[in-house]
């Protein structure tokens, strides 16, 4: 049994969209300075900025997970394999746009091995994709630090885990 993830065309069209918004706003007024302005060096790296954030919002169009009883792969640009029994380590991280932690988003991070994955919350089902993560860490018997816990526990995300694979029939043998 296996599962895709992948980001959802309506988040890619919006990172596009804010990518040439970005690039436009910075872009134009760059042809306009002269080349010895300061406000053209600050306009260069919002440029650059923008545009490393659209290079970002096209690895997410090309990007797919594919999960299933040995592995996750990283499908796109760059294929990455790692086998459950390489897994090392995994952490959840919030980050927060605001002071008082409101809209924010999650990053799911595996290492082993040498190889590391990161996944953004915008990704369809990310909430199972943890789960999945979650329950292989704990098959393999990692520890989880008290921030990945917490993290998981505001996605729903019990600390026993073995719920999980019942319910989603996940770490049966097929």
């Amino acid at each position: 049994m296996s599962k895709t993830f992948s980001y959802p065309r309506s988040i890619v069209v919006k990172e596009y969209c804010q990518t040439g918004i970005g690039i436009v706003f910075t872009g134009v007024p760059l042809l306009l300075f002269g080349p010895s302005s300061v406000i053209v060096s600050l306009l260069g790296c919002f440029f650059c900025l923008f545009l490393a954030y659209g290079i970002r919002a096209y690895r997410h169009s090309q990007m797919k997970f594919i999960v299933d009883n040995s592995a996750i792969q990283a499908l796109g640009p760059g294929k990455k394999v790692m086998l459950w029994e390489e897994l090392e380590e995994i952490k959840l991280s919030y980050f927060s746009t605001r002071r008082d932690g409101e809209n924010g988003w999650m990053q799911l991070k595996l290492k082993g091995r040498g190889k590391r994955l990161r996944v953004e919350s915008t990704i369809t089902d990310f909430w199972d994709l943890v789960g999945i993560c979650a329950l292989k860490a704990k098959n393999r018997g990692l520890a989880l630090d008290p921030s990945t816990i917490q993290n998981m526990h505001a996605l729903g995300i019990e600390d026993d885990v073995s719920g999980y694979q019942h319910v989603h029939d996940w770490g049966k043998n097929s």
